[in-house]
């Protein structure tokens, strides 16, 4: 399916798909059908597929225009912490709440509001990306040539630094790193086949 999605509607309307069904889902299970499990049961099931096939691809593809430096950066935060932190903070909200009722009565405000945020986050991420892959700019490319440039115009002015490169030190002539002798090829040895 998420072939065939980025294929006919782009990333920008792909990444979006999930946001927008939590978010109904979301208002549903906690306005228009509270305590009701068949459509917790089945919504979650969705969730889960939706996250999985649509969503989790789709972050992937988020990475294309970034450097690897940044994409494992980004990568950290966004898996490691950002849902360890979401995870907790649910749980937290779970525990608090205590019986089905409470989740419903304090669940329901951070949960709409997390599916907004997302919703928000998905919509401005897609129009940004659209606009990298058209400019065809890569995300943190220009930070790390600026770093390699300094590094090399820093190798340049090192007067020592250039001896190094340029002229070996004739003390060290005889170790096997500079010595000029030719090298004879090397030798394949031949082995006749004998019949058995």
């Amino acid at each position: 399916a998420f072939p065939r999605l980025i294929k006919h509607y782009g990333l920008r309307i792909t990444i979006r798909i999930f946001p927008t069904f939590l978010l109904f889902v979301t208002i549903f299970a906690f306005v228009l059908l509270p305590r009701n499990l068949y459509f917790l049961f089945i919504s979650l099931s969705l969730c889960k597929a939706l996250t999985y096939s649509v969503h989790d691809p789709a972050e992937e593809v988020l990475y294309m225009p970034t450097s690897d430096s940044i994409k494992f950066r980004a990568k950290f935060w966004i898996d490691v912490v950002g849902q360890r932190v979401a995870k907790a903070v649910g749980s937290a909200i779970n525990n608090y709440a205590g019986s089905v009722e409470g989740i419903v009565i304090y669940g329901s405000l951070p949960s709409v509001v997390a599916s907004i945020a997302l919703w928000l986050a998905c919509y401005q991420v897609g129009i940004l990306f659209d606009g990298l892959i058209q400019s065809g700019d890569v995300v943190g490319f220009e930070k790390e040539e600026l770093v390699l440039g300094v590094e090399m115009t820093n190798l340049e002015d090192n007067e020592e630094a250039k001896d190094t490169m340029t002229n070996h030190n004739h003390d060290d002539d005889d170790s096997p790193l500079f010595r000029e002798e030719e090298l004879s090829p090397p030798t394949i040895a031949c082995v006749d086949r004998v019949s058995l």
